[in-house]
């Protein structure tokens, strides 16, 4: 009962972010030709891992331990041979330290014919554009359709179980009403009629 109960307050709580991932440039290959995907810089001393997505369907993970000082900033790459068209999301995973945070870059690959500067440049978003991602191959932490539900069946449960205490105390207080009986067991003072 107490964990459902801190389950349901954590759910409550909780932000239900998503994260944002940041949108690089979209490349037109030809088939089979190898693609870099690239993947968001990693933090001194941070433990990471990294995973490789396309369409939402995993391909590779890389665990990274923490990195020693003199390495500075790392930033991954995947290099991937190109089959078909669609988008290749690199997942950087902070492990350690706290707080547990996802970061992801997302590189969208055509397969096709090469396409002219205009038409690339039409396909490009702008530098500070990002997408709201759900992560790959996972529905969010917790999906909002079950968090209502949660929150509905605990107002039902409060409101049943406060309808019930009220029936409860309102039959114990009829009860008391009719078994206390005030009568009065002392015999009163016998007065003598006065004389005129």
């Amino acid at each position: 009962m107490r964990a459902g109960v801190l389950w349901m307050v954590m759910v409550c709580l909780s932000d239900g972010k998503v994260p944002r991932c940041s949108v690089g440039p979209t490349a037109t290959v030809s088939k089979l030709s190898k693609v870099s995907v690239s993947c968001p810089s990693a933090i001194v001393s941070s433990e990471f891992k990294y995973q490789l997505l396309f369409d939402g369907h995993y391909i590779s993970q890389i665990h990274l331990p923490k990195l020693d000082p003199a390495g500075s900033l790392f930033s991954g790459q995947f290099e991937v041979t190109a089959n078909n068209s669609g988008e290749y999301i690199c997942m950087a995973e902070v492990i350690y330290p706290p707080p547990h945070r996802k970061i992801c870059h997302i590189t969208e690959v055509i397969v096709g014919e090469k396409l002219s500067l205009a038409a690339v440049n039409d396909t490009v978003p702008g530098d500070n554009q990002t997408f709201s991602a759900v992560q790959p191959g996972c529905s969010p932490f917790i999906p909002e359709a079950v968090m209502w539900a949660g929150c509905g069946v605990l107002f039902l449960y409060g409101l049943s179980i406060t309808c019930i205490i009220i029936v409860i105390w309102r039959k114990m207080k009829r009860n008391e009403e009719d078994t206390n009986v005030y009568a009065n067991t002392r015999p009163g003072e016998v007065r003598k009629p006065f004389k005129v």
